[in-house]
């Protein structure tokens, strides 16, 4: 062993959420996703659903900063996790778990 230790102080942690790096991290991974859930939205469901798609980034009341994609209609909560009258499509949820090689 080199002899060197290293403690992390949890204290310097909302100092690094709040950095550039770990903010264009989040904000890569949700573009990422977003065309994919655009284009399930557009296959499954309508252009108009595709076109409400959107990347949304925020800082929590804690100061923990987030990227996220959101459906804006007021049909988005139904067609994700269905109801009475709508089958559910998990469109966002998919498009999160999709892989893409990036080659």
């Amino acid at each position: 062993m080199s002899g060197i230790r290293f403690e992390f102080d949890p204290r310097c942690l909302p100092e690094i959420m709040r950095g550039e790096k770990v903010r264009g991290a989040l904000k890569g991974e949700a573009d990422r996703i977003a065309p994919l859930a655009r284009s399930i939205a557009r296959s499954e469901i309508s252009d108009e659903f595709a076109a409400s798609i959107e990347v949304v980034e925020e800082v929590r009341p804690q100061g923990r900063p987030t990227a996220k994609v959101i459906a804006d209609r007021a049909d988005a909560e139904a067609h994700e996790h269905g109801d009475s009258n709508t089958a559910r499509r998990r469109v966002l949820g998919r498009a999160a778990h999709t892989r893409v090689d990036p080659s």
